[in-house]
């Protein structure tokens, strides 16, 4: 059945190669795999945002990237694709960094076989999908779905040394539900985890599949976006806004969801903790003039 089939992705610039792996596939079990190719990285790289696969057999040698930038590139937009490693030679040091870096395995373009190479995606689709599970166990907030403080951390972490080592710019943003109190004070603890669940579903809708998302704790929630641009701040505040505005518009709840927000640039490998902290004072910023605004508002109602 073509909906039983494991979707693949083969990235390889050399013609000669592809053809044989794609024969490969078709004779250790014609119909079970679906083979899509890439070229080159940033080819691959459009299509793992945009396209889901289980499995991507990747080369370490193409024209755009070389080495174990290769895969920790492919991770970024993919991290729950099951990664296969391709090189020429048996190089026992790429193997170890790659495998390092979470690839499932490493193969050798000559010792390659039908079997060999439908045994090791099978293998290494299970072995991705048990960690994705363990992985939602130990990372996952329960209530939320999204990633828990130990899980942003971790992964964050992860992504900042790969930006700093790339030159690319991250913005990390910290988010308080406003009045949360107040909604589990008057209509119970039940529609306060109603209010964080809805936020989390606004979060992922606002944000790309690429950002890491994550609730720390409480009301607090925090994002980390690469590729931002200088402008990244109002624009996300703009882009957070609309969204929240457009859930009250079209919602019955009791009452109104808001959200303050402290954002921070990061254009080195710093310490996640003290970024935190940062966007978290910058979030209290935002939260107190909101305040302001909120009680010179209602004293103007007063006096008219």
């Amino acid at each position: 059945m073509a909906s039983q089939q494991l979707r693949i992705l083969l990235v390889e610039s050399d013609p000669a190669d592809a053809r044989r792996l794609a024969e490969m596939l078709h004779a250790a079990g014609a119909g079970k795999f679906r083979l899509r190719r890439a070229h080159e990285l940033g080819q691959a790289k459009r299509y793992l945002q945009n396209g889901r696969v289980e499995a991507a057999i990747i080369d370490l040698c193409l024209p755009d990237a070389k080495g174990p930038d290769v895969l920790a590139e492919a991770q970024h937009v993919a991290p729950g694709v099951a990664f296969l490693a391709l090189h020429e030679s048996a190089d026992e040091s790429l193997a170890a960094q790659v495998l390092q870096l979470g690839a499932q395995d490493f193969l050798v373009k000559s010792e390659l076989s039908p079997e060999r190479l439908e045994r090791s995606l099978s293998y290494a689709i299970a072995r991705q999908q048990a960690h994705l599970r363990l992985l939602s166990l130990s990372f996952m907030d329960e209530l939320t779905g999204l990633y828990n403080r130990r899980g942003f951390v971790s992964l964050a972490e992860q992504r900042l040394k790969l930006n700093s080592r790339q030159g690319v710019r991250s913005t990390l943003i910290f988010i308080d539900v406003d009045n949360l109190k107040s909604i589990n004070d008057g209509l119970g603890h039940r529609e306060g985890d109603c209010a964080l669940q809805q936020v989390a579903s606004l979060l992922r809708e606002c944000f790309r599949q690429s950002d890491i998302v994550g609730r720390l704790g409480g009301d607090e929630f925090c994002v980390l976006l690469s590729h931002t641009s200088t402008a990244g701040d109002l624009l996300i505040r703009k882009r957070l806004g609309q969204v929240i505005d457009r859930s009250n518009e079209n919602s019955k709840r009791g009452y109104t969801l808001s959200v303050s927000m402290g954002a921070v640039d990061i254009s080195r490998a710093e310490e996640l903790e003290q970024q935190i902290g940062r966007a978290d004072a910058l979030m209290y910023e935002h939260k107190r003039a909101k305040q302001f605004s909120a009680e010179r508002f209602a004293r103007l109602r007063e006096m008219v």
